[in-house]
């Protein structure tokens, strides 16, 4: 019989349910499997709370590296009217959704059209030039950068939320929160574990009684950052198990089911009984769905939850776009398939207004005061302090076409 003790989130959550919906939730439950992938979202609702501009002493988690945190804040609701086009990542959808409806309520003259399309076809747009700004779960690699015209100049990444990849599943009949391990999560979504019953999963759920009935895998078709994070935590977590790599692709076995998008794979496994999948939490406890507790590389089974995502990424103070996986953290209590979203765009606009609106959107999105005051009440981590200081010295090298700074007190 297993030892290994299990972490919970602190409010709401036992070992037999799944968590528990909110107040705040009412009228949002279920949106985001209906979500269309292009939505001008000054028009969306504005159910929750507006984000607050807050004072900020010098050395804060806003404060730019020249000082002045709060300042920059209100210089970015002061950006020049304009409409921006961006497109990729669903994992950061409903956050993007929320934050640039609120920018826009306090800027009326600035629009954000984000296209939740998967990272991958985001990364492609971009390269194409046929939107401003890109966001993915995993950042460019150096072989996705060699596609961006050369003409275009260089490319600037930035963390934009930091959120977790629960493993959610509608297992009939039984109400107990299943345990599962790397291995075990591997040799199911590879199609070596293929019945609920197998002896991987009654060793890690002694005195549950499992069903004899087959496992229905639900992944994602399309080019996903969501599918890098967890398929990264697979290769982390499961060596010699796990042999299909980490990649925004995978080539999955027959048995799986695929459908693009969070959001559809979130209403797949909805509509499927005995299935299981991935998808980013905020679509997990939108849809009130039971996931499981996953063991992290301290054997302790672990709940997604904003404190535990967060305790993950607390174990790697900083990242880059060449240093960026979280994924099987150290420490008892981390969530362990975990990671951040990148906004992606160029450091040298072409506009020096549309240049000038995006860089103080993203800079008024990826900080305390921001953007980032609206993430845990939509089940996402706020940015860490040093996180949203890198992020703010990145946007600070982004310059229009003259070669001016845009991004200004």
């Amino acid at each position: 019989m297993s030892t290994h003790t299990e972490v919970f989130p602190p409010v709401h959550e036992s070992s037999t349910t799944p968590a528990a919906p909110r107040s705040r939730r009412t009228g949002r439950a279920l949106v985001l499997g209906v979500l269309s992938a292009g939505v001008l979202l000054a028009a969306c609702s504005s159910s929750s709370t507006p984000a607050t501009t807050t004072t900020t002493a010098p050395g804060s988690a806003t404060t730019s590296p020249n000082g002045g945190g709060a300042a920059y804040l209100a210089a970015d609701l002061k950006a020049p009217a304009g409409t921006l086009a961006g497109s990729g990542s669903t994992f950061v959808q409903p956050f993007f959704t929320k934050a640039f409806y609120t920018y826009s309520s306090k800027n009326q003259g600035v629009q954000i059209n984000y296209q939740g399309v998967g990272s991958g076809a985001g990364i492609t747009a971009f390269e194409a030039g046929t939107v401003n700004f890109a966001a993915s779960d995993v950042p460019m690699a150096a072989a996705d950068l060699a596609k961006v015209p050369a003409s275009s100049g260089p490319v600037v990444q930035i963390p934009d939320i930091l959120g977790g990849v629960t493993l959610s599943y509608d297992l009939p009949g039984v109400t107990k929160r299943l345990k599962l391990d790397g291995p075990t999560i591997a040799g199911i979504f590879s199609g070596t574990i293929k019945t609920w019953n197998a002896s991987q999963i009654a060793a890690l759920n002694p005195g549950v009684t499992l069903p004899s009935n087959a496992i229905v895998p639900e992944v994602r078709a399309d080019s996903s950052g969501t599918t890098y994070i967890f398929s990264d935590y697979l290769t982390s977590a499961a060596p010699g198990v796990w042999t299909l790599g980490a990649s925004k692709t995978i080539n999955w076995p027959a048995s799986a089911v695929a459908t693009p998008k969070n959001a559809g794979v979130a209403g797949s496994i909805k509509s499927t009984p005995y299935s299981i999948g991935y998808v980013e939490l905020n679509y997990a406890v939108e849809n009130q769905f039971t996931y499981a507790a996953v063991k992290n590389a301290a054997g302790v089974f672990v709940v997604p939850s904003t404190a535990t995502v967060a305790a993950d990424a607390a174990q790697k103070a900083t990242v880059t776009p060449t240093s960026f996986s979280i994924v099987n953290q150290g420490g008892a209590t981390s969530y362990p398939i975990s990671g951040y979203s990148w906004a992606i765009l160029l450091q040298k606009q072409t506009s020096e207004s549309t240049g000038a609106t995006l860089v103080k959107v993203l800079d008024w999105t990826t900080q305390t005061g921001g953007g980032q005051s609206l993430a845990t009440a939509l089940d996402y981590v706020p940015l860490p302090p040093a996180v949203q200081t890198y992020a703010r010295t990145q946007l600070l090298t982004v310059t229009g076409p003259s070669g001016t700074a845009l991004l200004t007190k």
